[in-house]
């Protein structure tokens, strides 16, 4: 996950082993990684390692937002307390230039107690939508980061045709001599990297369910009410909240009204309405958050069951 975005994991992902002649009593467990007993299921333990540590930093991004916000409701019940908007003014500093073009700190704005407590809670919607941007940035590397572990281990995948004919001579010498294996993995990388950057024009809606189709993940036997069609019509409609977010809409769309209706149940209980004012409550963020959780755990379930089948 990227520190630019002040990432910090406030969760964290503990590994428990179990033995097999013992299995009780356990901790609660959010996720199953699965041991490989072949070669071709290595890829399947490598992407179940790494979905718990995933699933701890994308909580950790919606509680990072959630203490954030509860930060403002403080503010807002602090400021609108009488006893203090008699004795304290509420200022903004930042930096400006004095008279003689030195940058320095300086107050920008000043107002009393209650303008300053409305003003807080005026800015939670702001925070509530910039969380579900950031979730979704986190989404996008998840999947991104479990597809390319999968790719890792099934380079032909990405190998085909003439273009790439230098690409498949340097893995045949690298298998071949180790000496050569700096220069594949480089090229491979690489390789890797374009892919990305071109596949994110797709949506990341379709990346995953390309990603489910390639790698043979199937919704989990158990499930009845979704697929990895839906979670895919899911991942679209956030997609398309955070998109409209980024590029600073007000207003519904038409479109994201449509999206909602037509994904419905599936669009993680978003039911805006076209015309109405853009607006993103905690429960939006709540709800994207609920998705991510969800999200994890049937890849979890899926991928066990996936291995289990190649026994």
């Amino acid at each position: 996950m990227s520190n630019s975005r002040g990432d910090i994991d406030l969760v964290g992902h503990n590994i428990i082993s179990i033995p097999a002649e013992n299995v009780g009593p356990l901790p609660s467990i959010d996720n199953i990684i699965v041991k490989a007993d072949s070669p071709e299921k290595q890829w399947i333990e490598d992407v179940t390692q790494q979905i718990g540590d995933w699933r701890a930093k994308l909580r950790s991004t919606y509680i990072r937002w959630a203490l954030s916000i509860n930060g403002l409701h403080i503010a807002a019940e602090k400021y609108a307390d009488p006893e203090l908007a008699m004795h304290h003014k509420f200022t903004v500093t930042s930096l400006r230039p004095d008279d003689d073009q030195n940058i320095n700190p300086c107050v920008i704005a000043e107002c009393d107690g209650l303008t300053a407590s409305d003003a807080h809670r005026k800015t939670i919607p702001m925070l509530a939508a910039f969380g579900i941007i950031d979730l979704y940035a986190n989404l996008e590397e998840v999947i991104f980061a479990l597809y390319r572990t999968y790719l890792n281990y099934h380079p032909e995948q990405l190998l085909q045709g003439n273009e790439f004919r230098e690409l498949r001579r340097l893995k045949r010498e690298a298998e071949a001599d180790s000496l050569k294996c700096n220069a594949w993995e480089t090229a491979w990388q690489k390789r890797l990297n374009d892919w990305q950057r071109k596949k994110i024009y797709d949506g990341l809606g379709q990346v995953f369910k390309r990603f489910c189709n390639t790698a043979g993940i199937k919704t989990p036997s158990t499930y009845k009410q979704t697929t990895v069609e839906t979670w895919a019509k899911s991942i679209d409609i956030v997609s398309f909240v955070r998109n409209a977010l980024i590029h600073g809409e007000t207003i519904v769309s038409e479109e994201l009204e449509t999206l909602c209706t037509k994904t419905k149940p599936y669009a993680c209980g978003f039911d805006f309405k076209s015309g109405e004012p853009l607006v993103i409550q905690l429960i939006h963020l709540q709800r994207v958050d609920l998705f991510c959780e969800q999200l994890l755990s049937a890849l979890n379930i899926s991928l066990c069951e996936l291995a289990f089948k190649q026994n």
